[in-house]
């Protein structure tokens, strides 16, 4: 049974599947603080790191910890709420829970409330998962990111100090921190410490043990209008996405898909197509916007065609190929500002990279618009997933080639690449070096890998 839950904590929706249960010299599942204060300890006493484990849902191998020795502490454990507060519209959390699972418990309380932020993988995804990654979803739009909806996080440091960071004035570059240890508060406050170093720090910070969130009520029923939007080429596809942005429409929901080659898929969607719900008094606005741009087709539909076409989507990244199977080679492409307008430049070059490397583009799908935060600045766009056939004769060095074509040619153009699963090309970002400076004082024990990996300890994780 031990070495079963070594294998199983190792899974994940990444790229890097291949499991070595015996680098996992432990495996914590927590119940509670003191449970998990337990397992720091444990880790603190053999000199071992720490690596984080959530639902395994994301596409960037943090949570695998690579192939170094390590104790692994999952939260699927820790699913308590600590507090349901609709007077002030938040509730306390333990990072175990999904988005799914949080919506039910709201729900069965006031069916109209709702947490805003919904990821493709919301019924697997953990809430401490989505701040480490600081997932979106359809709803970021008009809710922000995860970092948005947040107004504190507690999480153990490798020493067992208790942090706790709360925002202040509802702005993500703002906080109030406290630390049972009062030096390393000290220390955190002088680095200007917030949520938003939180957000996207791929658990190399601590173990967040609970999280206080952002809670609505839903949009008055009755109110929206449902429509899908056809455009002839990518470029004036972008161009769609480009005018929705410049008047800062409010939908409600903003899906794409840019491409799909599944006959399921693509004989019913006809893409590059948006699927959008949004206020009825937008209604003549984004009419306006279809009929100036050439060949943009704009189409009212009822509840149950959006509903069927939101399921296509959601659905789109579990469907393989009639022959072979299908990859998530580089997930997460930014596309933003000027850009969108040449948007066919840029899948021409993405596609002809992949070629490049006998990977066989499958589909593209997105939220957009949509909003992400590079560094500390928040970026409106799409956020753009592909998924590849898989190559018949994959080997570690094609996947590797591929991505630093890939990572080269989004430089080239503009175009974020979300560093999650490419580690080694993201150490001269920002980020990359504000997590360096802050796990300084923390410890550098927490997944320490992902700040200093190699290609080769990566590829060796690639089956």
């Amino acid at each position: 049974m031990e070495k079963l839950n070594r294998y199983i904590i190792g899974a994940n929706a990444s790229i890097f599947q291949k499991i070595d249960p015996e680098t996992n010299v432990e495996v914590f599942m927590p119940r509670n603080d003191i449970e998990l204060k337990m397992a720091i300890d444990f880790a603190k006493e053999n000199d071992l790191p720490i690596t984080s484990k959530g639902g395994g849902s994301g596409m960037s191998g943090a949570c695998t910890g690579a192939s170094r020795e390590k104790v692994v502490i999952s939260s699927m454990r820790l699913k308590k709420i600590h507090e349901l507060n609709f007077e002030e519209g938040y509730v306390v959390v333990e990072p175990g829970l999904t988005p799914d699972e949080l919506n039910y418990e709201i729900q069965q309380v006031k069916p109209n409330w709702k947490f805003f932020v919904a990821p493709s993988s919301r019924d697997i995804a953990t809430l401490g998962g989505i701040i480490s990654t600081d997932g979106g979803g359809n709803d970021a739009w008009l809710a922000g990111t995860m970092v948005d909806n947040i107004q504190e996080v507690e999480f153990f440091d490798y020493d067992n100090n208790l942090i706790v960071v709360e925002k202040i004035d509802n702005d993500v570059n703002k906080a109030k921190i406290t630390c049972s240890d009062r030096k390393l508060e000290k220390q955190l406050k002088e680095k200007d410490f917030t949520l938003l170093d939180i957000a996207g720090s791929h658990g190399v910070l601590g173990f967040i043990s609970k999280i206080k969130v952002d809670i609505k009520p839903l949009p008055e029923a009755g109110k929206e209008n449902y429509a899908v939007i056809h455009a002839n080429n990518l470029n004036n596809f972008g161009k769609i996405i480009y005018e929705l942005i410049e008047l800062d429409i409010p939908l409600t929901y903003g899906e794409t898909i840019v491409e799909a080659r599944h006959p399921d898929i693509s004989g019913e969607t006809h893409p590059p197509m948006f699927i959008l719900k949004y206020p009825t008094e937008f209604d003549g606005k984004i009419k306006d916007i279809c009929e100036n741009i050439e060949n943009a087709d704009f189409t009212s539909i009822d509840l149950k065609k959006f509903e069927r076409m939101a399921d296509i989507r959601v659905k789109m990244a579990k469907r393989n190929p009639p022959e072979g199977f299908q990859m998530a080679l580089f997930e997460g492409y930014g596309i933003y500002g000027k850009n969108l307008l040449r948007y066919e430049e840029i899948i021409t070059k993405i596609n002809d990279t992949l070629r490049k490397y006998t990977f066989e583009p499958f589909i593209k799908f997105g939220h957009a618009p949509s909003v992400y935060y590079e560094d500390n600045k928040k970026i409106k766009g799409i956020i753009m997933h592909s998924r590849e056939k898989r190559p018949e004769e994959l080997t570690p060095k094609i996947v590797f080639d591929a991505i630093v074509d890939l990572v080269s040619a989004c430089e080239e153009f503009g175009v974020t690449p979300k560093p999650e699963h490419k580690w080694p090309y993201s150490k001269n970002t920002m980020k990359h070096k504000r997590l360096v400076e802050l796990t300084e004082v923390l410890g550098k024990k927490f997944n320490p890998f992902l700040l200093d990996c190699k290609l080769d300890e990566l590829a060796d994780l690639v089956l």
